[in-house]
C-alpha cells in the first residue's frame, strides 16, 4: 500500500436512468455510478476524527485485519465485517449430474448481505445527479458509396453507408426498418407514415449497432428530399426489446 496516497474522499452519488426494455410499458430503473474508497480513504478519515493513532500503525493494523479475514475465508467461515454486513461463501451455478458427488459441486464464491447499520448509513447520500439514458439511434455520417459523398446528397438504386450508434435493426417487419419519408413542396413530410419507404430486408449488406450498409430503391425521385428515419428494437448482443426506438434524422437527403 503506497502510504503516500492516503488522503480523503468527497463525493455524491450519480445515477443513471435506463428504460426497462423487458416491459412494454415506460417504466425505468436506476443505476448508480460508483465512486469506490480505498482503504487509504478509510484511514485518512479516522485520523481526521482523532490523532490517538498514526499512519503508519493504522496501515500495519489494516494489513493483520486482512489477512486475519482471508484466513476465516479459507477455512469456509462467514464473516462480520465490523458489524456492516456478513461475507459468506457461497456455491453458484447448476449441477448437471444425476447423482452428484463433492466434485460436481462448483466452485465456492462469495456474497456479502449488507446491515441494517450499514443500510441506514447509505440511505444518507445524497444523489447529485440523475441523468436519463440515451437510447435512442444516433447517426454520424451518411456517405453515398457511390460517390463518396457525404454532404447528404444520395444516389437512387445506389449504397449508402450511414454510421453511427445503435443504429442496427431488429424487430416486427411492419414496426421496424429503415424508411425514407419524402418531402411534400413545402419541404415537410407526412407523419402519418402513408407514402414512407420501407427498404426492403434484403438490400441490406450490413446491419450493425455501428453501421447500416444499405442499397437505395432505385424509384426515388431526382431532385426530390427525403427525411431518414430509422425504427429499431434491437438491444444487447442478438436481444430483441419489445419497445421500439425511433430516430427522424434532422437532415434531409437530396437525391441525385
Amino acid at each position: 500500500m503506497n502510504t503516500n496516497m492516503i488522503n480523503t474522499l468527497r463525493g455524491k452519488v450519480n445515477v443513471t436512468i435506463h428504460k426497462n426494455y423487458l416491459k412494454e410499458d415506460n417504466s425505468t430503473y436506476a443505476k448508480v455510478q460508483r465512486t469506490t474508497a480505498g482503504m487509504h480513504n478509510v484511514i485518512a478519515a479516522i485520523l481526521n476524527k482523532t490523532k490517538v493513532f498514526d499512519k503508519a500503525s493504522l496501515v500495519a493494523v489494516e494489513m493483520l485485519f486482512k489477512d486475519a479475514i482471508l484466513d476465516l475465508l479459507s477455512q469456509g467461515l462467514s464473516v462480520n465485517l465490523f458489524e456492516l454486513g456478513t461475507l459468506y461463501p457461497c456455491a453458484q451455478g447448476n449441477i448437471a449430474s444425476d447423482n452428484p458427488n463433492i466434485s460436481d459441486i462448483p466452485n465456492l464464491s462469495l456474497n456479502f448481505t449488507p446491515s441494517q447499520e450499514a443500510l441506514a448509513a447509505v440511505e444518507k447520500a445524497d444523489i447529485s445527479m440523475a441523468k436519463l439514458e440515451e437510447f435512442a439511434p444516433q447517426i454520424s455520417i451518411i456517405e453515398d458509396l457511390s460517390t463518396h459523398l457525404t454532404n447528404f446528397t444520395v444516389t437512387a438504386g445506389k449504397p449508402i453507408r450511414i454510421t453511427g450508434r445503435r443504429l442496427k435493426i431488429a424487430g416486427e417487419d411492419e414496426k421496424t426498418g429503415l424508411f425514407l419519408a419524402p418531402h411534400n413542396t413545402e419541404g415537410k413530410f407526412d407523419e402519418t407514415e402513408s407514402d414512407w419507404i420501407r427498404l426492403d430486408n434484403n438490400s441490406f449488406f450490413k446491419n450493425t449497432l455501428t453501421y447500416l450498409e444499405v442499397i437505395l430503391p432505385d424509384t426515388l425521385e431526382t431532385g426530390k428530399r427525403y427525411t431518414l428515419v430509422i425504427k429499431t428494437s434491437a438491444g444487447r448482443g442478438k436481444t430483441v426489446n419489445k419497445t421500439v426506438r425511433e430516430l427522424v434524422y434532422d437532415k434531409p437527403l437530396t437525391v441525385n
